[in-house]
C-alpha cells in the first residue's frame, strides 16, 4: 500500500509539473540576485561571507547550573563561520556553510569543547519548479535545552528533500521528506540517566505546506506535517505525530516583520499502554515592530511537545514566551533589553495496575532577562552585556538555581 501510495504521488506530481514548466518565468533569480547582491566578496562564479563571532568573553557565575554551591569562572566563546554560494546563471545556487564554536573555560577543562558544523545545500529552478536538498551535519557539546545541564557530546545528522511548484504567481505548493538524528556518545550521563538511551532517536516524516501571497509582503502558509520518532534503545519510546499548523509570513521589508503559526498536533504513542498520548495546541510565533525607525519590539511564543531524559517522565510540554526592545542610541549605540519565560510541563507514564507511579505533577520553570549596550563599527557591532537565568521545578528542590553571566560580544563580517 505504501509503495502505490508513493508512485501514485509522484505520477501526481509529474502531471502537475506539465503545465507549470510551460511558464517563462525562473523562480530562482530573486534568489540568486540576493546571494549576488548581499554576499561580501566574490571570486569568479564563487560568493562568500566569512564572519567571526565573540559569542561570550565574560564570566560565567554558575558553570554547572548547580543548586548547592555555584562554580563560578571565566569563558569565552568564539564562532568562525563561512558561507559561500556558487550560482549557476539563474538556473540553479549551490550553498555551502562551515562553522565551529570553541569554547573555553579557565579553570574547568571539562567545559572545554569544539564544536563544528557543516551545511549543504542545493536548489535547481525549472521555470516555476524548485528542486532542493539539504545536509546538515553537527558535533557538539551545546547543551540541549534547560533540562539538561550536562555539556554531552552529540552528532546531529539532518537531511532534507523535495519540491515547491508555483501554480499561480500568488499561489504555490511544497511537498518535503525529511531525516532528523541524534546520537549521543555512550558515556554521556546527566542525573544517572545515560542520554544514550533515553533521548537517541531517528524522526523521519514529510510535510506539505501550501502558501498564498496575499501582498508582496505578506503570505499565508497552511502546513502538514507527519513524524515517525523512533528509538532504538527505548523502543517503548516510538511514537507518529501528526501537525496541522497554519500560519502567516511577513518579509522583511513589512511593517510587522516575521511569521506566526498557530496549530494542533495529535502524539500517538506505539506502546499505548506506556506512553500517555497528547493532543492539542502547538505554535511557534516571531513578530517584531519597529516605531519611528528607532524602537523595534518584539515577541515570541512556542507551544509544543519535546522528549525528556527522564526515563519515567518520557516527555514534556514546553511554553515559551518573549518580550525584547531594542532602541537605537543615534547613528551608531543601541540598547536591548529582554524577558524570557520557559514552562516545562512533564508528562508521566501511564500507570500499571502493579507499579506505583503516584507522583505530584512535575513544572519546571525558567526565567531569562538580559540587557545589552552596543556599538556598530564597519560591518559588526561590539556589545557588552548582562544576563540572569532562574529556574524553579515544583517537585525537585536540587533543580532550582540562578546564574548570572556578563561580558562582551563581538560580531564581525568581512
Amino acid at each position: 500500500m505504501r509503495t502505490t501510495l508513493i508512485r501514485n504521488l509522484g505520477t501526481a506530481l509529474t502531471v502537475l509539473a506539465l503545465p507549470v514548466m510551460a511558464s517563462a518565468q525562473t523562480m530562482g533569480a530573486e534568489r540568486v540576485d540576493e546571494v549576488r547582491r548581499e554576499a561580501s566578496g566574490h571570486v569568479g562564479p564563487l560568493y562568500f561571507t566569512p564572519q567571526v563571532l565573540l559569542k561570550e568573553l565574560g564570566v560565567d557565575s554558575n558553570v554547572f547550573n548547580a543548586a548547592g554551591e555555584p562554580k563560578s569562572d571565566f569563558t569565552f566563546t568564539v564562532g568562525p563561520r563561512a558561507d559561500a554560494w556558487i550560482p549557476v546563471a539563474r538556473r540553479a545556487l549551490f550553498q555551502v556553510r562551515a562553522a565551529t564554536d570553541l569554547v573555553w573555560y579557565a579553570n574547568y577543562a571539562t567545559e572545554r569543547s569544539i564544536d563544528p558544523q557543516f551545511l549543504g545545500r542545493a536548489e535547481i529552478y525549472i521555470r516555476r519548479i524548485t528542486l532542493f536538498a539539504e545536509g546538515e551535519y553537527v558535533n557538539t557539546r551545546e547543551r540541549l535545552n534547560y533540562e539538561v545541564d550536562a555539556r554531552a557530546r552529540h552528532v546531529e545528522n539532518n537531511a532534507t528533500a523535495g519540491l515547491a511548484v508555483r501554480l499561480t504567481p500568488k499561489f504555490s505548493v511544497e511537498v518535503a521528506g525529511r531525516i532528523d538524528e541524534t546520537r549521543f556518545n555512550a558515556d554521556e550521563e546527566f542525573d544517572g540517566v545515560r542520554l544514550q538511551r533515553t533521548l537517541d532517536h531517528k524522526a523521519t516524516g514529510y510535510s506539505v505546506a501550501a502558501r498564498h501571497r496575499v501582498t508582496p509582503l505578506t503570505t499565508v502558509v497552511v502546513r502538514y506535517e507527519r513524524i515517525d520518532d523512533e528509538f532504538r534503545l527505548s523502543p517503548l519510546r516510538d511514537s507518529r505525530s501528526v501537525r496541522v499548523m497554519p500560519g502567516v509570513e511577513f518579509k522583511p521589508r513589512a511593517l510587522i516583520k516575521g511569521s506566526a503559526y498557530v496549530g494542533y498536533r495529535r502524539f500517538t504513542p506505539s506502546a499505548a499502554d506506556v506512553l500517555p498520548e497528547f493532543s492539542g495546541l502547538v505554535g511557534q510565533l516571531g513578530l517584531s515592530y519597529t516605531l519611528l525607525g528607532s524602537t523595534t519590539f518584539g515577541v515570541s511564543f512556542a507551544r509544543d511537545l519535546t522528549y525528556s531524559y527522564d526515563e519515567v517522565r518520557p516527555f514534556f510540554v514546553n511554553m515559551w514566551t518573549g518580550l525584547s526592545v531594542r532602541r537605537a542610541l543615534g547613528r551608531r549605540f543601541d540598547a536591548l533589553v529582554s524577558a524570557d519565560r520557559h514552562v516545562y510541563d512533564y508528562r508521566d507514564l501511564v500507570a500499571r495496575p502493579t507499579v506505583d507511579l503516584v507522583r505530584d505533577p512535575r513544572i519546571d520553570t525558567i526565567w531569562n532577562y538580559a540587557g545589552s549596550l552596543g556599538y556598530r563599527i564597519g560591518n559588526g557591532r561590539i556589545g557588552f552585556g548582562v544576563s540572569y537565568w532562574e529556574r524553579e521545578s515544583t517537585t525537585f528542590i536540587l533543580r532550582d538555581y540562578d546564574n548570572l553571566r556578563f561580558g562582551t560580544t563581538v560580531t564581525y563580517g568581512f
